[in-house]
């Protein structure tokens, strides 16, 4: 007998392997979707990352999911993260099950539930993934989780599969993209490309429904090794909602290369105005440096947007610090500026933390109406002793009518025995 070609011997393990484990998953399902009423539970190793107690599972590091009664502590505070296997326990009423839960490492059994004991992981992580493809409601979506959870199993196709699948429930598709894009963070080569151009196909097919689409975005924005040149080239392109979007998605990333891509689009005089208007927003945030901050100061002068003005004065009030304070004073005091932008002004410099004093002089320079009230309700937000001491002798000497009696009404809600005093000589003059 001649020996079999190295080729064809490796195809054929593979088949038998692929046989081997259809007909493993196929065995663990009949025991687990079986006839008639019952609890049945089967175990498996867990991933390297994965620890837990009970119903209180880690991921990694940055991962934490606590279902049932709530997360365990050790006698130190600190919550509880056994090693241990994943236990899948399923809930059977006349042959459909109705009920999935996952822990990791129970100290104890429940009462009335078969074990069928322990499974391969890689078989356990197929029949569950199979099982969302099939299951309807909240089991469908349940049993993703325990698959994620297996040791040594490869997912992500599976994952991409219910992502793609537009006859399940749009609840199951968005959970698989969502841990598509945990996987797509322990992939690398070939593997990380794949997912990522499955999550591309999905935010830029336009047969798709949006919340599919969006959650494809969001994945794709938030994933280290997702292929960000084709998120960037989204927000690029012609299709309105899905540039909206990918921009949305990168002005809410910390990713380096989102950032780049933020200050460029800021500079694009072609950029459309409500979205420049996001990149701006996307600038502040949690994720604003001081090259950020720089850059919308220095671009504020060149935007011909009151919006898009706005936005920047509304991300430098929020990130406050003594240059951008001295910045916005400077605005909020320009007798050519627009009055809706210095009357914002002048309410954001109370924000990044103007004085009483600071905020009584933009009282008395204001121009209009509008300016005044700006002021006043900076001071009102203070409600500092200084503030109120400043509302007060407004509330005496404004001859604005208008502005006095809209002072007056406001100043009664000041805890402050002087207001209460002077709202009280008010009324028996």
């Amino acid at each position: 007998m001649k020996p079999m070609p190295q080729a064809l011997g490796r195809a054929f393990a593979g088949s038998l392997l692929a046989v081997g484990t259809l007909s493993a998953q196929g065995g663990l399902r009949s025991r687990i979707e079986g006839n008639g009423d019952a609890r049945v539970q089967f175990s498996f190793a867990a991933r390297s990352d994965v620890c837990g107690a009970g119903a209180s599972i880690q991921i990694g590091s940055s991962t934490y999911i606590a279902n049932g009664s709530g997360r365990l502590f050790d006698g130190d505070g600190r919550p509880l993260c056994r090693r241990g296997p994943v236990v899948v326990r399923v809930t059977r009423s006349a042959g459909i099950v109705v009920g999935l839960d996952v822990q990791i490492a129970p100290e104890s059994s429940t009462d009335g539930i078969a074990d069928l004991g322990t499974v391969s992981a890689v078989t356990a992580a197929e029949y569950l993934l199979d099982f969302a493809a099939r299951a309807e409601g909240r089991p469908a979506r349940e049993a993703i989780l325990p698959a994620v959870l297996a040791d040594s199993a490869t997912i992500w196709p599976g994952l991409i599969a219910l992502a793609k699948n537009r006859a399940l429930a749009r609840a199951v598709r968005q959970s698989a993209m969502n841990w598509l894009g945990r996987e797509l963070d322990r992939s690398s080569g070939d593997d990380a490309r794949r997912a990522s151009a499955a999550l591309v196909t999905l935010a830029t097919d336009q047969e798709e429904m949006l919340p599919v689409r969006q959650q494809a975005v969001s994945v794709l924005a938030r994933s280290e090794r997702a292929d960000l040149t084709a998120l960037t080239s989204m927000a690029n392109g012609n299709d309105t909602w899905l540039r909206q979007n990918a921009i949305e998605a990168l002005a809410n990333s910390g990713d380096p290369r989102a950032r780049d891509y933020l200050r460029s689009a800021l500079q694009d005089p072609a950029l459309p105005d409500p979205l420049r208007t996001t990149v701006i927003r996307g600038l502040g945030r949690e994720y604003a440096t001081s090259r950020d901050v720089d850059l919308l100061r220095a671009r504020y002068a060149t935007l011909t947007s009151n919006s898009s003005k706005q936005a920047i004065l509304s991300v430098l009030a929020e990130e406050g610090g003594a240059a951008n304070l001295q910045w916005l004073l400077t605005i909020a005091s320009d007798s050519g500026a627009a009055p809706d932008l210095r009357a914002q002004a002048t309410e954001s410099v109370q924000r990044a933390g103007a004085s009483a004093a600071q905020l009584g002089k933009l009282y008395e320079q204001a121009p209009d109406r509008r300016g005044k009230e700006a002021a006043i309700n900076g001071l009102l937000r203070r409600g500092d002793r200084q503030s109120v001491d400043l509302l007060l002798g407004i509330a005496r000497n404004e001859t604005d009518q208008s502005v006095r009696r809209g002072l007056v009404a406001r100043l009664g809600r000041l805890e402050d025995a002087r207001v209460k005093d002077f709202l009280r000589d008010l009324v028996n003059q």
